[in-house]
């Protein structure tokens, strides 16, 4: 399973878009890997992990054909995760010739019904047949294609059934943890159950290395925490890799900050473009 981060920044991206801040100033001038887009996830070439207001840049970047997505997971209905207009745009007199005729949106009852109010208006026949929107709940385990993915509850906005998700393939277990703050025991103890053993974390990172504690985001102590959980759960493997994404332009770190303080951690700090095969 290869796992593309093609955004690897909080809501307001690195510089953030208003912002003359010391960090963002410096990552202005630095570029490269200081700069980062909002957070979005490609497993291998076909299943997208949201859809930020950066989608379109990451296709123009990456150059990812995006009609061959078959698959996007949607974890919360927050504008950095969720702008789905680009859908409106999947389908004649738009687009021709798209690889894969039909395009399976999944998400909480929240994201779909604020994925269909906002494309309902300006959604023509042809884009509308070549969609499919699903809803999804906590604990709901579902197939796509040859995946087997589990919506598992985060912990981040209260009357949002906000998700993080499982996504298991030919052997090989990935657990997108973005955005969520620290678990309760229950969500472990349900894999645990399971006998889930998992290759690869993407943690939340949102307050750089800082330990929030409870909250709906996390630092990079609180992420250690939580890896100390599952391997007290026996939930994840003795090589499992550890990434940490989603930063905040407050984190107030350069990429080469983050790689240093990352590594005394034991984690992988994501930058926009990285992949990570497991």
């Amino acid at each position: 399973m290869k796992i593309g981060f093609l955004g690897t920044a909080a809501a307001e991206g690195i510089p953030a878009v208003f912002c003359n801040c010391e960090t963002c100033d410096l990552s202005r001038r630095l570029g490269g890997k200081n700069v980062r887009t909002r957070s979005q996830i490609l497993v291998n070439d076909d299943l997208l992990i949201d859809f930020p207001p950066d989608a379109y840049a990451h296709v123009l970047k990456y150059g990812i054909d995006f009609s061959a997505v078959k698959y996007v997971l949607f974890t919360h209905s927050h504008p950095d995760h969720c702008h789905p207009f680009e859908f409106i745009y999947r389908g004649k007199p738009y687009s021709h010739n798209a690889t894969e005729p039909i395009l399976k949106i999944y998400g909480n009852e929240t994201v779909t019904a604020l994925v269909q109010k906002l494309i309902s208006h300006e959604l023509k026949d042809d884009a509308k047949q070549t969609m499919n929107i699903c809803a999804v709940s906590p604990y709901q385990t579902f197939s796509a294609g040859d995946y087997e993915i589990t919506a598992l509850p985060a912990a981040h906005t209260k009357g949002e059934d906000c998700l993080i998700y499982l996504i298991k393939q030919d052997g090989k277990t990935y657990l997108q943890f973005n955005d969520s703050g620290i678990l309760p025991d229950s969500v472990y103890e349900f894999l645990a159950r399971r006998n889930e053993k998992i290759d690869l974390v993407s943690f939340d990172c949102t307050h750089g290395f800082a330990r929030v504690g409870t909250g709906r985001h996390m630092g990079a102590l609180d992420n250690a925490s939580e890896r100390e959980r599952m391997q007290k759960f026996g939930i994840v493997r003795d090589n499992t890799k550890y990434v940490i994404t989603h930063f905040s332009h407050n984190c107030h770190s350069t990429h080469a900050d983050l790689t240093e303080k990352a590594a005394a951690l034991g984690f992988i700090p994501a930058h926009d473009g990285l992949i990570i095969e497991i």
